[in-house]
């Protein structure tokens, strides 16, 4: 019994024991672990406080990604939004639908009048730019001068201003009109003196009073009287001092014009013959320059020629009037005149133009109707023609037609040559370019609006 009590025991203590060694060994396990990882932790991030921002730098990192993310894919989207309208725009495009472009439909061109042609090679001559002026047309101009001498009392126009016929330009005081004037009553008062002696003597001779030869006296004399009366009022409505009074002359317009050159001030003193007005009529114009002697110019009196004016851009006709018998000795040129036959109030005398005179050398090229061209942002431009059903769309195409110096056109000037910006065969507007640049502009103002 105490053998087996003792066993039991011994059993009891073995049964501890194990349990003993199997809780030591748990806590081991678990230190050697601890140890592993902190050990882990210790070399990997020496100091805490780096671990700990570290920790939120992930997070906010990982939050800014985030975020980020939504915006590049927010932005993608407007992107794939934005190439979406862009090849719609594009589709209308390729559709026909150009930006900037007209159209109209084939009702429309017959009522505006436009017409289509083809770019097509033809001959076209060379022009050469020679400089040249505007001046006034001696045939149509006046030099007002005062028939008599005299302080001048007022003026009553102005440098630049448009006068008719007739009207008044300045009042001269003159004593020689006085003079006139004096010789006409005179003559007035002689004359009914005159009248009254032939009257009585008529009178007497009638009753047998009075000789016949007093009658015939006194009818001379009154003839005489009237002779002299007539010839003093000539006299003074010659010299435009008929309507005048009090010795003042009135200095009217001998013509239509405008007033170009003025020569008087109120209270001078002008001599008889001083020009004091000039007067212009500027609805025809000379055009004169000189002919360039090393090019090969061909000019004849009637020739129609092309003036561009500096200042606008804008072209001209003109018809070759005279050239000069003789060259210059010194130069060998020739003086031109020619008669401006475009009427436009933006031509003055003095103005700088550049004549367009053709050459005598041609070649074929590629040529478009030179109506057709017209300036866009000081650009030449012609608007290319493309058909869409029934409807023909237009829009501005630049071309280079060269500098002004070199530019070639036909020898009839309705052709000029295209060096760049369109192709043979190409269709543009050849009429009514001008109509379409008009509509053109309504719309970009409209759409600046």
């Amino acid at each position: 019994m105490d053998i087996q009590m003792k066993n039991l025991n011994m059993t009891a203590k073995t049964s501890q024991f194990g349990k003993a060694s199997q809780a030591l060994l748990i806590v081991l396990v678990i230190g050697l672990t601890v140890a592993a990882i902190s050990a882990f932790l210790l070399f990997s991030k020496p100091d805490t406080a780096s671990e700990d921002s570290h920790g939120q730098g992930a997070e906010e990192a990982h939050a800014e990604e985030g975020h980020s993310e939504g915006e590049n894919s927010e932005d993608s989207h407007a992107e794939d939004s934005h190439s979406d309208e862009n090849h719609a725009e594009e589709s209308a495009t390729e559709a026909g639908h150009t930006e900037g472009a007209i159209e109209l439909t084939t009702e429309q061109l017959k009522q505006q009048g436009v017409s289509i042609a083809k770019t097509s090679l033809g001959m076209v001559s060379q022009t050469t730019a020679v400089p040249a002026m505007l001046v006034a047309n001696t045939d149509q101009q006046a030099h007002v001068s005062s028939m008599f001498s005299g302080r001048v009392e007022s003026v009553s126009a102005n440098l630049g201003q448009r006068v008719a016929r007739g009207q008044r330009l300045a009042t001269i005081v003159s004593p020689d009109l006085v003079g006139q004037q004096s010789n006409v009553q005179l003559a007035q008062s002689n004359l009914q003196l005159a009248q009254q002696e032939y009257n009585r003597e008529k009178q007497l001779w009638s009753q047998g009073v009075s000789a016949k030869q007093d009658y015939q006296r006194a009818e001379n004399a009154y003839r005489k009287a009237q002779i002299e009366l007539k010839v003093a009022q000539n006299q003074i409505q010659a010299l435009g001092g008929a309507k005048s009074s009090n010795g003042r002359y009135t200095l009217t317009a001998p013509m239509s014009g405008v007033i170009s050159n003025k020569d008087i001030m109120v209270g001078e003193y002008v001599q008889l013959a001083d020009q004091l007005f000039v007067i212009d009529e500027l609805s025809q114009l000379w055009l004169e320059f000189v002919l360039p002697s090393q090019q090969n110019i061909q000019l004849e009196p009637n020739h129609r020629i092309e003036f561009t004016v500096l200042q606008n851009g804008q072209t001209y006709q003109a018809r070759v009037q005279t050239l000069a018998s003789q060259a210059d000795q010194a130069t060998g040129r020739l003086q031109v005149r020619a008669v401006v036959l475009s009427k436009d109030m933006a031509l003055r005398p003095n103005l700088k133009v550049s004549v367009n005179l053709p050459t005598s050398s041609s070649k074929q090229v590629l040529r478009v109707q030179k109506q057709a061209v017209q300036q866009i942002d000081g650009k030449n431009v012609v608007f290319v023609a493309t058909q869409h059903g029934d409807n023909v769309e237009f829009y501005p195409q630049e071309i280079d037609l060269g500098s002004l110096s070199t530019v070639q056109q036909s020898s009839d000037q309705q052709w000029v040559e295209v060096r760049k910006g369109l192709t043979a065969n190409q269709s543009y507007a050849s009429q009514g370019s001008f109509l379409l640049k008009s509509e053109l502009e309504k719309g970009e103002a409209a759409h600046g609006h």
